[in-house]
């Protein structure tokens, strides 16, 4: 039998009518003393109970079917059906709100749930009980859905509560046994940890919140049980994940998870306090850093994470703050693990498997340009990939070669080999190598030290040396070599026109430590102020620079004892680097070598610079490496011992004659070779090589630096302001320079050498003259002056009788 009522009084008010009746009925409401009382919250429930019918006794009988040890064991409905029987049976003549029902029996089965209230209505007291219109009334919340059946049955009283407003039914969050970790949940929520909690929430009534986390492992497995139900909505969490967003309405972006990275969420979850999370505080504050809002943000910070779950939190986070767009967030989708190797080899790789945007290429490249400094390297596999797809793009007619050298970087010796190839064809610029392998743009700079102008040629040829490293092409350097070292004479006259590495540095008392670089060339220079230049900001600046000789044979054996002669009494030859040692190896061909020798000169300049203790240095050498021997012949002149490749010789029998392929010393005995063919075997391919008499093996260079920069006044005049087309050379006098200034000039937007004259003489490289373009500025460094020059572009006549 239904009734609705829609305020407390009028349901209390037909208790007393139902409990009173004595007309028609009143045997089958006497026999059947059940009164199922419907309610939409617990807070109705509460009241109910509170407030029961006159004379009623409450009774919490149900509580007796809950283990006190065991508190979350779910028991069967035939337990709690025979349960009410037991006690409806035995009625006295009192009233009973019996509860709390609906909270336990809501998880049980359809079947299980209608066969259960089905026995209960049907239950029937002793005769006394009858007698006394004894009344059993069982408070239901939210079932009115699984009630409905009843409604219409004549030996059914079913009683429903109605509010004209409902409110927002209450939101359970049930999860499987654990609140993982998360504080501050019950200022937020109503929490109950186990069935015997969770049937106690009427007692909190208008205190239970609308939203109430369970943690009952037995209701989380009967779940599905609990719809339709009026009163809750369910929120089955099924991990930490589920818990978090679900459950507590955080937000982490829509990206997948996947079923591996649960741990990661556990973790994240056992960290988070819901009363202050806040996501962006939070990973700013756990990452040190104020904001992470683009790619290089996320490339740094990934690299300073120590452990597995904070890589996996930035990437989380970084998905997220990107709606999961850009090229690290496709990066990261096709990542499988949480290693920088994993995660760098996607980033190289990645981007050259389709299509790429300009935006994708820029991401790329600042990705790999921070990972390089902080030495990361990625799958041997990986780079495999890159150099193999990248090398057949520079090599396929049909594709876009600047596409290829977008996407060129020097993260991986790999990708500097293909650099350096691509450059030796003539594909990628000077310029463009500044961005990008600056490095080995550096290698390639312009000498910048300045030498008497006998010996300008050097400059040209250590450029060429350079440039033939580079690309293997020694042409341009050999015919200079040739032409230098054409015999023993020819050399002696530029090889005696430089000064001992002795007597550059005599009375040097200002020089307090003295670095020697195993087998350091002149061809370094530039290299070396490069790395000198980065470091002044620490206070370390380049002073000098010299080339001076090495004495021959170009050994170590040779010029070690003169090195060690200079340092003072009690001091040591401090050594960093080796590219001697290096150079004897020779475990790898072109242009590998030329990378590792980069990387050694680099690391053994840096770790002197990174320790300066503000004294002044000077870098020397015993001797240079050259690269050219491996292109020459081997001569195998007969009656000579060989060493370091045939660079050196040693008459054994017989007595050496002059020849233009190597140099006699003053013991007639001893031959040096003068250009690339070695005097015994052939130099192996790939192996650097000195003893002999070349430059590169011959001139060494002396660096040295200090703590104060060069107080340089400058003072330049011309000495003649008009030129001719037939001799269009600007010549100037200039003052106060030092052995690292390098004076060029700027004419009609292009730049020209100065040659060294004397000592203070220096004229230009020929120009090409225009008659309106009269100004010339003179360039030292960031030091600048103008002159204005008069032009005469016309032929001058000769005067045929000027001599009648």
């Amino acid at each position: 039998m239904n009734k609705s009522f829609s305020n407390m009084q009028e349901l209390f008010a037909h208790i007393h009518e139902d409990k009173e009746w004595t007309g028609a009925e009143a045997a089958t409401r006497n026999r059947y003393p059940v009164r199922f009382v419907l309610f939409e919250n617990f807070a109705d429930f509460n009241y109910f109970v509170d407030n029961r019918p006159q004379g009623s006794f409450n009774s919490s009988i149900i509580d007796e079917l809950i283990n006190t040890e065991h508190p979350d064991i779910f028991p069967t409905y035939t337990q709690l059906e025979q349960l009410i029987a037991d006690r409806v049976s035995r009625l006295p003549a009192n009233d009973y709100v019996m509860f709390p029902f609906s909270e336990m029996c809501r998880f049980y089965e359809k079947k299980e749930f209608f066969a259960l209230v089905k026995t209960i209505k049907g239950l029937e007291p002793p005769e006394d009980a009858q007698r006394a219109h004894t009344r059993v009334y069982i408070p239901v919340v939210g079932m009115q859905e699984k009630m409905s059946p009843f409604l219409n049955d004549v030996q059914a009283f079913v009683w429903e509560y109605k509010l004209a407003d409902e409110g927002c039914p209450y939101r359970l969050i049930l999860t499987g046994g654990s609140t993982h970790g998360v504080a501050g949940l019950e200022q937020r929520y109503t929490v109950a940890h186990n069935l015997r909690e969770w049937l106690s929430l009427w007692k909190q009534g208008k205190r239970v919140k609308r939203d109430i986390i369970c943690t009952s492992q037995s209701i989380y497995l009967n779940a599905h049980n609990a719809q339709p139900d009026n009163a809750f909505s369910y929120e089955v969490c099924h991990n930490a994940y589920e818990f978090l967003t679900n459950g507590l309405g955080l937000d982490f972006g829509n990206m997948p998870v996947k079923e591996e990275e649960m741990p990661m969420w556990e973790r994240l979850a056992s960290l988070i306090d819901i009363e202050s999370f806040n996501l962006q505080r939070f990973v700013n504050e756990r990452f040190d850093t104020y904001n992470i809002k683009d790619n290089q943000d996320f490339i740094r910070t990934w690299l300073e994470c120590e452990t597995d779950f904070d890589r996996w939190l930035l990437a989380m986070y970084f998905r997220k703050i990107s709606n999961g767009q850009g090229y690290i967030c496709e990066v990261l989708n096709r990542c499988g693990g949480l290693t920088t190797p994993e995660l760098f080899s996607e980033i190289a790789a990645g981007a050259l498997d389709g299509p790429t945007s300009d935006e994708y290429i820029q991401c790329r490249r600042q990705a790999l340009v921070i990972a390089a400094k902080h030495g990361v390297k990625i799958t041997e596999m990986a780079e495999q990939k890159v150099y193999a797809k990248m090398s057949a793009m520079l090599c396929d007619p049909a594709e876009d070669k600047n596409r290829a050298i977008q996407l060129m970087t020097d993260f991986t010796d790999s990708d500097k080999r293909l650099v350096i190839e691509a450059y030796s064809k003539g594909y990628i610029s000077l310029q463009q190598l500044e961005y990008i392998y600056p490095l080995f743009r550096h290698y390639l700079d312009a000498m910048g030290v300045q030498l008497p102008a006998d010996n300008s040629w050097i400059v040209d040829y250590f450029d060429c040396y350079r440039k033939a490293k580079a690309t293997g092409d020694i042409r341009p350097v050999q015919e200079l070599l040739h032409k230098w070292n054409a015999s023993g004479e020819t050399f002696e006259t530029w090889y005696n026109d430089f000064k001992t590495v002795k007597t550059c540095l005599h009375q040097r008392s200002d020089i307090e430590v003295f670095y020697w670089i195993d087998g350091l060339g002149v061809d370094w220079v530039p290299f070396i102020a490069h790395i000198i230049k980065k470091h002044r900001i620490n206070g370390v600046f380049l002073n000098e620079v010299f080339v001076a000789r090495a004495a021959l044979p170009s050994t170590t054996s040779v010029n070690k004892p003169l090195l060690e002669a200079l340092v003072p009494e009690g001091g040591t030859l401090e050594k960093t680097g080796d590219l001697d040692s290096f150079a004897h190896q020779y475990k790898s061909d072109y242009p590998q070598y030329l990378i590792d020798e980069m990387s050694i000169v680099e690391k053994a300049i840096t770790k002197v610079l990174q320790g300066y203790n503000g004294k002044k240095i000077a870098f020397v050498s015993d001797h240079g490496m050259s690269y050219m021997a491996q292109y020459g012949k081997g001569l195998n002149i007969a009656g000579v011992e060989g060493e370091h490749d045939g660079r050196v010789a040693h008459k054994v029998r017989g007595t050496a004659v002059s020849d233009s392929k190597y140099f006699i010393m003053p013991d007639g005995k001893t031959l040096c070779a003068l250009t690339e063919d070695s005097l015994t075997s052939k130099t192996p391919k790939g192996h650097g090589a000195h003893g002999g008499a070349m430059p590169e093996e011959a001139l060494v260079p002396i660096i040295i630096v200090s703590g104060q920069e060069n107080a340089c006044v400058y003072s330049a005049q011309l000495i003649d302001d008009e030129l001719v087309a037939t001799n269009p050379v600007l010549r100037l006098k200039i003052k106060g320079l030092t052995s690292i200034d390098v004076p060029e000039i700027e004419y009609n937007n292009a730049t020209y050498s100065l040659i060294k004259e004397s000592s203070e003489i220096f004229k230009s490289e020929k120009l090409h003259l225009v008659d309106t373009a009269t100004r010339v500025t003179l360039r030292i460094g960031s030091y600048s002056r103008y002159f204005t020059i008069k032009i005469s572009t016309g032929a001058q006549e000769d005067d045929l009788f000027g001599d009648l």
